[in-house]
């Protein structure tokens, strides 16, 4: 026998005195329990500019757990569940403000810290702030700074390397395009200068190009759903509510695909069908999909869809087979969603 067939067999033997006890009397001597969990430690840093403060979770746990979850108390609205979060208080008195942190680890202790922070706003100059609507990949920005000065200069720092320096205040707004092959983050920067004093403020928005878009016929089960660009699409049974029998979801053209016979019974909740195999679509195709109640001449309404959702989230499609009593339609027959991402 060699030295590591040796080595190998006094610790199988090692191991199997441990697990029977080790002892001659057979009795052995009982494991450590675990240690009691220590509660984690809550803290936090800030930094502030003008209304506008950065809070940075510095919280730990000193045993082998983990911090997993926060909620950050401001005071002036709902808790904010983020690990870290820029917040911009309102700009009127008081200007102190008491913010409080909360942190649960893996085996559910908790601890809180709170701590005053102190915002100011310019007694001359302006106070900068802006709202943001987006539409694809094009923005709108209206600027709601509060200007208390003359000689007031705006500077728009889009996040993609452009600016601006248009006011943008309603009813003439600014208008902003991006590009983007993926999602992407873009931090706006919008700074007001006015009697050598200065205020900024910060808004972050999350883009992507638009993979797809989807019509439905008004009052009807079937829709065309258009690929801006090369895609691949996957359809997902979510969820299913009704007592009919046969409902069929089938995708009609440029292919031919029935995803499923008896949506009632039958695949199981959360089933997903990549279309045509996974393989990628060409841009500018369109998929023209039909929902088709299965219940024949029982129906008390016609079948119906109703669409929510986008090209970012998935579209989702909410069918009504038409059978059943009161209450009709309540569009939770069946749940689909419809999800095109784009092909790199």
């Amino acid at each position: 026998m060699n030295h590591a067939s040796i080595l190998a067999s006094w610790i199988l033997l090692a191991i199997g005195l441990t697990a029977c006890g080790g002892g001659g009397d057979g009795g052995g001597t009982p494991s450590d329990p675990p240690p009691p969990n220590t509660p984690p430690n809550a803290d936090f840093s800030f930094l502030c500019t003008d209304l506008e403060c950065s809070f940075t979770n510095t919280s730990t746990d000193n045993d082998l757990g983990s911090v997993l979850t926060y909620s950050w108390d401001f005071g002036d609205g709902a808790p904010v569940t983020t690990m870290d979060v820029i917040h911009t208080f309102p700009a009127t008195a008081p200007f102190t403000h008491r913010v409080t942190l909360t942190v649960t680890d893996n085996a559910g202790a908790t601890d809180t810290i709170s701590r005053d922070v102190t915002v100011t706003a310019p007694s001359g100059g302006a106070i900068a702030d802006f709202t943001v609507a987006c539409a694809a990949l094009t923005c709108t920005f209206t600027n709601t700074s509060t200007l208390l000065g003359a000689m007031v200069t705006f500077l728009w720092e889009f996040g993609d390397n452009e600016t601006s320096t248009t006011p943008g205040f309603a009813p003439s707004p600014l208008e902003h395009t991006y590009s983007a092959l993926t999602p992407t983050t873009f931090t706006i920067l919008l700074t007001v200068s006015s009697d050598g004093l200065t205020s900024s403020t910060t808004r972050t928005v999350q883009l992507a190009p638009p993979a797809s878009t989807l019509d439905c016929a008004q009052g009807g089960a079937a829709c065309t759903l258009g690929l801006v660009q090369d895609s691949t699409v996957t359809v997902t049974l979510v969820s299913r509510s009704c007592a009919a029998v046969g409902n069929q979801f089938i995708i009609t053209a440029p292919i031919v695909e029935t995803l499923f016979t008896d949506g009632c019974n039958s695949p199981p909740v959360g089933t997903e069908f990549p279309l045509n195999g996974g393989a990628v679509f060409t841009a500018n195709t369109s998929l023209e999909a039909e929902v088709i109640s299965g219940v024949g001449s029982s129906l008390v309404t016609n079948p119906e869809i109703s669409v929510s959702g986008d090209f970012f989230d998935g579209w989702t499609l909410a069918f009504d087979d038409g059978a059943g009593g009161p209450g009709e339609p309540d569009f939770d027959d069946l749940i689909i969603l419809i999800k095109a991402t784009p092909s790199p």
